[in-house]
């Protein structure tokens, strides 16, 4: 189990808890404790708040709630929640997950030419229960980490994110692929992807607001996707962040 940093508690300042895999971490940013999105995020939170970044690097949605982060997670709620420090609760949550629940497929399936394209992926039958599962698998996990959240932080605002496809505007076959697990395609098996079902988990829940990652990001690999062809740059992680950051302004988030 991978243990999480503990942040230092400053007086009253609310907590920015943040929660994900490599994205959080801040893999291919050129100073992850800078550039990356969580930290450009916190900064513009401003002196208000202090930041405990749970974001693991490899972590699927199973093992966000197995591994540690989430409990760790709930031990912070409940101990600044206990504590006799007015004012340095958890005052937003950002979640996101879901990279690593799709990307054993790219490495294991698609880089090994078992799917290399949409049109053989589909007349596959190891391919479709492959995607199928991955998708049933992480379908109930971020439903179940949401629950958990909601009431272990009631009325904490919680910021959940879809994810970009990093091959858009590239190898045509491979943003072909991407489209059709994030998005998902009419006509086939699979008529929603993993983002379809990341805005149907959000939608309806108290304080629970979605930030769409993946328009701001079509057709630009060649400006927001670092050399590893799956991480964000430093371009593309301050997109990420003023997503964010707009749409916590929107929510009425200080």
């Amino acid at each position: 189990m991978t243990e999480a940093p503990t942040p230092e508690r400053s007086g009253a300042a609310q907590l920015y808890l943040a929660m994900g895999d490599s994205l959080s971490e801040g893999i291919a940013a050129s100073d992850p404790a800078r550039t990356a999105w969580v930290p450009l995020v916190a900064a513009g939170l401003g002196d208000g708040y202090e930041l405990l970044n749970l974001g693991v690097a490899g972590h699927d949605s199973q093992e966000l709630m197995d591994e540690g982060p989430l409990d760790q997670a709930i031990v912070e709620i409940a101990s600044r929640a206990d504590d006799d420090v007015k004012g340095n609760e958890v005052g937003v949550i950002t979640l996101e997950i879901g990279g690593n629940d799709l990307l054993d497929l790219y490495f294991d399936f698609v880089l090994t030419g078992i799917c290399p394209t949409v049109e053989e992926g589909l007349e596959n039958p190891l391919c479709v229960r492959e995607l199928q599962a991955a998708l049933a698998g992480f379908d109930p996990n971020l439903g179940e980490t949401l629950d958990v959240l909601r009431a272990e932080a009631p009325g904490v605002p919680i910021f959940v994110m879809t994810l970009y496809n990093p091959f858009s505007g590239g190898s045509f076959n491979l943003e072909q692929i991407g489209i059709l697990a994030l998005e998902g395609e009419p006509g086939t098996v699979f008529e929603e992807g993993l983002n379809d079902l990341v805005r149907k988990q959000v939608d309806g829940r108290e304080d629970v607001h979605l930030v769409e990652w993946y328009e701001p990001f079509l057709g630009k690999q060649g400006e927001y996707i670092s050399l590893d062809f799956i991480h964000p740059n430093d371009t593309g992680y301050r997109v990420m962040a003023d997503e964010v950051l707009a749409a916590m302004e929107d929510a009425g988030v200080q």
